[in-house]
C-alpha cells in the first residue's frame, strides 16, 4: 500500500505549476475554443481553474491514498474548467484516468488539449474520443469510481455498464430559481439575473428555470431588464467576434426544441423571442406567465427570462411545493426578505447552503466545495449500488467511500 501514499507537497506544487500554464497560455486556450464558446466565457473557465487548482490545500484532507481508475463523462458545458474538476483533480489522487468529452464538443476539445498540453503535465491522465459504447466497455473492469455529468436517465444507463460497487457521482441538473421578494434591490436582483441566465448563452446547469418576482416589484424587474437587454443587443453575434457574450448554441439542433418550446409560450413572450436555425443563435428572450398559471420547471438551455410574478410571500408554495420541483432541487437565489423562501431550510430538500442570499451561484460555486442539491435529479451518489442524495465533491467522496474504508481495513 505504500506506494499508494500521496505526497500532498507534490500534489499542491504540480497543481500550481498548471494553473500558471492556464495562465500564461490564456490567449491560446481563447482561441482553441472561439468556435464553441464567447471569449469571455473561456476566460471566466481560466479563472475558475486555476482557482480551484491553487485552493486545493482545501481539501487537503481527501488526498491521503491513490485508488485505481477514475472514469469520467463531461458535460456540454465549459470544457476547461469541466476538465479540471473531473479530470485534473482525479489524476491527482487516482493512479489513471480517463476523460470522454461529449461527440459534439470532441473537435474544439481536441483543439483545447493541443494548447495546454493536459497528458503531458498527467501522464496518467487520457482523453478518449471513442464512442461511449466503446468507452464504457474499455473502462468497465478498471474503474473504481464514475463521475457522470449529464441527465439521470443516461447517467442510470451509463451506471448499469459498471460493476455495483462502482462510486458512481452524478451531476445532473437543477431548478435554481431566484427569489425577488417585495423589498428586494432590484437592480442587484437584475445584475444577478443576467449574469446567470446570460453565462455561456444560458447552458449551464446553474440557470434558473423561473425567476420568481414579487408582484409590486415586477413591473420595475422588467424594466430595468428589458433596458439592460437593449444595451447588451450589439454584444449578441458569433463566437469570433472578442466583444460578445452571448453566442449560438453549441447544439445547432437544439434551437429547434427551443423553438417549439417559444411557440408554446408565446403569448408570454415580452423580449426577444428571435431564434436561427441556421447558425443556432437564440437571442436573449424574456417570458412573463403569472406563477398563479403554474411554475416553470422546464429547462431551455438558452439565453432565456422566464419570470413569474407572485402576489404574496405564500403563494411561493405553488413553486416549491410542487411535485415537480423536489426531484432537481438544487438552490434558491433569494433577493430580500421572504419567509417562506427561508422556511425551505426546513424542508427535505434544502439546507441553510442552498438558499443563497443576495446572490446567486455564479458568484459562490467553487471548485473545491461541494455542488449540487438534495434533489437526486441535481446531484447524487450511489455507494454499492444503493443512491445518497445530496452536494457532490468528487475528491471528497471518493475519499469518504472509496479510500477511508480501504484504509480503515488496512488498520
Amino acid at each position: 500500500m505504500q506506494e499508494r501514499v500521496i505526497d500532498f507537497a507534490d500534489v499542491a506544487e504540480r497543481a500550481s505549476k498548471f494553473a500558471f500554464v492556464l495562465r500564461d497560455r490564456a490567449e491560446e486556450i481563447v482561441r482553441s475554443l472561439s468556435g464553441y464558446e464567447c471569449a469571455s466565457v473561456a476566460l471566466d473557465e481560466i479563472d475558475r481553474s486555476v482557482e480551484l487548482l491553487v485552493n486545493l490545500h482545501r481539501n487537503r484532507t481527501y488526498f491521503r491514498y491513490r485508488i485505481g481508475g477514475v472514469t469520467s463523462f463531461l458535460p456540454l458545458n465549459q470544457p476547461l474548467y469541466a476538465t479540471a474538476c473531473f479530470g485534473i483533480v482525479p489524476a491527482l489522487l487516482a493512479e489513471d484516468v480517463a476523460v470522454r468529452p461529449p461527440t459534439a464538443m470532441q473537435p474544439h476539445y481536441r483543439a483545447l488539449m493541443e494548447a495546454i498540453d493536459l497528458t503531458g503535465f498527467f501522464p496518467n491522465l487520457h482523453i478518449s474520443y471513442a464512442g461511449k459504447e466503446e468507452f464504457v466497455a474499455e473502462r468497465a473492469r478498471t474503474t473504481e469510481a464514475i463521475i457522470f455529468t449529464g441527465s439521470p436517465e443516461n447517467g442510470l444507463k451509463v451506471r448499469r455498464h459498471f460493476r455495483r460497487n462502482t462510486l458512481f457521482i452524478l451531476n445532473g441538473a437543477g431548478h435554481n430559481p431566484l427569489v425577488i421578494a417585495e423589498n428586494a434591490d432590484v437592480e442587484a436582483a437584475v445584475t444577478s439575473a443576467l449574469r446567470v441566465v446570460l453565462y455561456n448563452q444560458g447552458q449551464d446547469c446553474a440557470g434558473p428555470n423561473s425567476i420568481l418576482v414579487h408582484a409590486g416589484r415586477a413591473a420595475e424587474f422588467q424594466s430595468r431588464l428589458s433596458d439592460e437587454l437593449h444595451r447588451i443587443e450589439p454584444l449578441v453575434g458569433p463566437y469570433d467576434d472578442r466583444k460578445n457574450i452571448v453566442g449560438p448554441n453549441s447544439d445547432p439542433d437544439h434551437t429547434i426544441r427551443v423553438a417549439q418550446m417559444f411557440q408554446e409560450n408565446r403569448r408570454y413572450c415580452v423580449h426577444g423571442g428571435e431564434i436561427n436555425p441556421v447558425t443556432g443563435l437564440i437571442r436573449p428572450t424574456v417570458f412573463v406567465r403569472p406563477l398563479r398559471e403554474g411554475g416553470n420547471f422546464r429547462e431551455f438551455f438558452a439565453p432565456v427570462f422566464y419570470l413569474q410574478p407572485y402576489e404574496t410571500d405564500a403563494d411561493l408554495a405553488g413553486y416549491f411545493e410542487d411535485e415537480k420541483y423536489g426531484p432537481h432541487a438544487m438552490y434558491v437565489s433569494l433577493f430580500g426578505a421572504s419567509p417562506y423562501a427561508e422556511s425551505l431550510v426546513e424542508t427535505r430538500w434544502h439546507s441553510a447552503e442552498s438558499i443563497l442570499r443576495e446572490t446567486d451561484l455564479h458568484m459562490t460555486e467553487k471548485g473545491y466545495l461541494p455542488y449540487g442539491g438534495m434533489g437526486p435529479a441535481a446531484s447524487c451518489i450511489y455507494v454499492n449500488g444503493e443512491r445518497v442524495e445530496g452536494a457532490t465533491l468528487p475528491q471528497r467522496d471518493i475519499y469518504r467511500h472509496l479510500v477511508e474504508p480501504l484504509l480503515a481495513g488496512a488498520e
